[in-house]
């Protein structure tokens, strides 16, 4: 194997271990993060201005708890926020 295809290699390597970007929002002087909980968004963004909750549909058990938050419209923007199971896992932004 040539110099340049084991160099090519390692950077390929390399780049399948680092961890996929997550999506971020600032709250004031504060970031909040995908992976981030609910009462963690709540003490740094403060209460939603719109706030859904879809509860399990299985009341047996092994359903999640599906929220949606939304912050705005601010400055023209909203912020859509879903949490599964109390961990946010989308961050969505569009103007209005």
């Amino acid at each position: 194997m040539s110099m340049a295809n084991r160099y090519l290699l390692g950077c390929l390597l390399a780049l399948s271990m680092m961890p996929a970007a997550q999506a971020s929002m600032r709250c004031g002087t504060t970031l909040i993060n995908e992976g981030d909980l609910t009462v963690d968004v709540l003490r740094k963004c403060g209460e939603p201005d719109h706030r859904e909750v879809i509860p399990p549909s299985s009341p047996q058990g092994g359903g999640v708890t599906v929220e949606q938050w939304v912050y705005g419209p601010s400055n023209g923007m909203y912020r859509y926020l879903r949490f599964l199971d109390g961990k946010l896992v989308e961050i969505r932004v569009t103007r209005g």
